[in-house]
C-alpha cells in the first residue's frame, strides 16, 4: 500500500512542534521522576531506621543498642529523638536524642545560621522547621503489654532540588539532541538524497540521455518535481523522435522532389534539343516542352507550398468559395497536359454550393491529386469530378478515373511519402510519391479531410470532406 506523501510545510511545522514541545515535557518528566526517587530513597531510609526500632525497641535502653542505632542513623543520613513510653516504672523516658538536636546545638545552629556559616549538614538540618521535614512513628513493643510503645522522631534533610533539575535538564537535552537527529535523517532521506539523485538525473538529460528515473520521496513537492522530470523527459524523448522523424521525412523530400524534378528537366532538355536540332515537328516539341514545363512549376511550387506550411506554418486563410469555379480553375491548369495525351474532365454538381477553405491550398491540392488521376489514366480517357453537399456543414468532392486501381497492399499506405504506384505510361518510373503526401498535408491544415480507395467497376476514388460556407 502506497502511503500518502508529506507536505513540507507540513514537515517542516512537525519538526518544529516536536523542538518546541518534545524537549520541555519529557524534562518535566525527569523532573518528576527524580522527585519520585529521591522521595523513594528518602522513605527507604525512614523505614530502615524504623525497622530497626521495631525489632529492637525492647532493648532500646541498652547503650549497645543505642549505640547501634546511632551508628546506623549516622549511614542514613538521618536524626532522631526516641522516646519509650510504657505503663510501668520509668514510665516515659527519652532513650535517644541526636546530637545535633540538643539545645546547644540547636543554639549554635541558630547562631551560625545567623553568621551565615550553616557549615555542616545537621546544622542545616536543624535550621529547618522539624514538621517540614520529620516524620514520627508509634512503634508497639513486642512482649512488653498493649501499653510499651516507641515514639520515633526521625529528622531528615530534603531532597536537593538541582538534582531533579539535572536530571530535568540531561532528559530535555537527550530529547532534543534525538530529535534534533531524527529530523536530521528524514530531512537527508526524503528530501536531500531525492534532491540530489535528481540533480543528478537532471545533469543525465543536460547530457543528452534521456533513460532516467527520477528518485521518489515522501515529500510531496519533491514526488512532484521527480513526476515533472519523469513527463519532462518523456516529452523530450517524444519531441526528439518526432524531430528524427521530422528530419527523415524532410531528408526523404528533398530527395524525392529532386527524382520528381529530374524526369521533367530532362524530358524539357530532349524537346529543346529536338527543336533545335530541327529534329520532328517542331509544334509539337513545343507543345510538349511547355507540358513539362508547366508540371515542373506545379512541382515547384508544390515544394514551396509543403516547406511553408512545415516551417513557418502561415495563417490558414478561410474564405467562401464556389466548389465549381475552384474545380474550373483547377482542371483549366492541368488542361493542358490532360489535351496531350486525350484525357478530359468531368465536372458535375449544384453549382451554388460554397465552401469554406484556404484558396491557395486547397488548388494546389487538388491540382496535385488530378496529376495523379491524370498520371495512372489511361489516354482518351475522361476523370469525373462531382460533389455533393452532406449536409448544412459539409461537401463531399469526389475524383474518380479509369485507371488500374490502387494495389491493396498500399492501399493502408496511398498517403505515405514514398509510396507510389505504378502507372500506366511512366516506363518503369514510379516518381518518389509525394503528390498525395503534400495533398493531403495542405489539406489537413485547414482541417479538411481526405481519403482513397479503389473502385470496383475500375479505377480509383480520391474523396474530399470539405467545410461548407454559409449559403448566399
Amino acid at each position: 500500500m502506497r502511503r500518502a506523501p508529506i507536505r513540507i510545510r507540513a514537515f517542516i511545522l512537525g519538526a518544529i512542534i516536536g523542538l518546541l514541545c518534545l524537549p520541555p515535557l519529557t524534562a518535566a518528566a525527569g523532573w518528576q521522576i527524580e522527585r519520585a526517587r529521591q522521595n523513594a530513597a528518602v522513605q527507604q531510609r525512614l523505614n530502615t531506621a524504623l525497622g530497626y526500632l521495631a525489632s529492637n525497641g525492647a532493648q532500646m535502653r541498652r547503650p549497645t543498642t543505642v549505640e547501634g542505632f546511632s551508628a546506623l542513623l549516622n549511614r542514613l543520613g538521618l536524626l532522631a529523638k526516641v522516646v519509650v513510653a510504657s505503663a510501668q516504672s520509668p514510665g516515659k523516658s527519652q532513650v535517644y536524642l541526636s546530637p545535633a538536636l540538643s539545645p546547644a546545638a540547636q543554639k549554635e545552629a541558630i547562631r551560625r545560621k545567623l553568621a551565615g556559616r550553616p557549615d555542616s549538614p545537621a546544622i542545616a538540618l536543624v535550621a529547618m522547621p522539624p514538621p517540614a521535614n520529620s516524620y514520627r512513628r508509634v512503634i508497639p513493643i513486642a512482649g512488653s503489654g498493649p501499653h510499651a510503645t516507641v515514639v520515633a522522631d526521625l529528622y531528615y534533610s530534603a531532597p536537593a532540588r538541582s538534582n531533579r533539575a539535572l536530571a530535568g535538564l540531561v532528559t530535555g537535552v537527550v530529547v532534543l539532541l534525538a530529535w534534533l537527529a531524527v529530523v536530521i535523517w528524514l530531512t537527508g532521506r526524503w528530501m536531500v538524497t531525492p534532491l540530489a539523485r535528481l540533480s543528478a538525473q537532471v545533469d543525465k538529460v543536460a547530457g543528452g540521455d534521456l533513460t532516467i528515473t527520477a528518485p521518489p520521496s515522501r515529500i510531496g513537492e519533491i514526488a512532484n518535481i521527480s513526476q515533472a522530470v519523469d513527463g519532462m523527459t518523456i516529452a523530450l524523448g517524444e519531441t526528439a523522435q518526432r524531430r528524427a522523424e521530422a528530419d527523415d521525412a524532410r531528408r526523404f523530400l528533398v530527395t524525392g522532389i529532386a527524382h520528381d524534378l529530374r524526369t521533367p528537366l530532362f524530358a524539357l532538355r530532349g524537346h529543346l534539343q529536338a527543336i533545335g536540332s530541327r529534329l520532328g515537328d517542331p509544334g509539337v516539341h513545343l507543345e510538349r516542352a511547355e507540358a513539362r514545363a508547366e508540371a515542373l512549376e506545379r512541382l515547384i511550387g508544390n515544394l514551396f507550398a509543403y516547406t511553408r506550411d512545415d516551417y513557418t506554418q502561415p495563417t490558414v486563410k478561410l474564405e467562401a468559395v464556389p466548389i465549381a469555379a475552384l474545380l474550373r480553375e483547377v482542371t483549366a491548369g492541368v488542361e493542358h497536359a490532360a489535351r496531350l495525351r486525350g484525357n478530359s474532365f468531368e465536372l458535375d454538381g449544384d453549382e451554388t454550393v460554397d465552401v469554406l477553405i484556404d484558396r491557395d491550398r486547397s488548388r494546389r491540392a487538388l491540382t496535385n491529386i488530378l496529376d495523379n488521376a491524370l498520371r495512372y489514366s489511361p489516354e482518351n480517357a475522361p476523370v469525373y469530378l462531382s460533389w455533393i453537399a452532406r449536409d448544412e456543414a459539409s461537401v463531399e468532392v469526389v475524383i474518380r478515373d479509369r485507371g488500374p486501381g490502387i494495389d491493396p497492399k498500399l492501399l493502408p499506405h496511398i498517403f505515405e511519402p514514398g509510396i507510389s504506384g505504378e502507372s500506366v505510361d511512366d516506363g518503369g518510373d514510379r516518381g518518389a510519391g509525394l503528390g498525395l503526401t503534400i495533398a493531403k498535408r495542405l489539406l489537413e491544415h485547414q482541417d479538411a479531410g481526405i481519403t482513397a480507395h479503389s473502385d470496383p467497376a475500375g479505377g480509383t476514388i480520391v474523396t474530399l470532406a470539405l467545410a461548407r460556407a454559409p449559403s448566399r
